[in-house]
């Protein structure tokens, strides 16, 4: 009876680890199909974007204010360095000298 009692036991526990072994793995799975449902729907909506600035005929100009509204999100986070490509140091440099030129106009 000792035996039987043990072995029913034993069982019970087998089961019972398999059980919440097969429940691990279903969560698991829940949770990579979500995320990669949202990863989707991320690329989804940049895609969108994309599509809508070539649509409205943005032209270099107001590519380049996104870049720069981009850059200034980017100076205001954790970055500790900020790579500028060369087309923006162009840019940067002319809207200096603009400024420049400017002043030199109100004087």
């Amino acid at each position: 009876m000792k035996k039987k009692s043990s072995i029913l036991i034993a069982e019970g526990e087998k089961e019972s680890a398999i059980l919440r072994a097969e429940a691990t793995k279903q969560s698991q799975i829940k949770v990579a199909e979500g995320e990669a449902e949202a990863l989707i729907k991320i690329k989804e909506a940049e895609a969108k974007g994309i599509k809508l600035v070539k649509e409205a005929g943005a032209d270099k100009s107001v590519l380049t204010l996104k870049s720069f509204e981009a850059l200034t999100k980017l100076a205001n986070g954790k970055a500790t360095k900020i790579i500028v490509p060369s087309e923006l140091q162009n840019v940067a440099t002319i809207s200096t000298t603009i400024g420049e030129m400017f002043k030199d106009i109100k004087k």
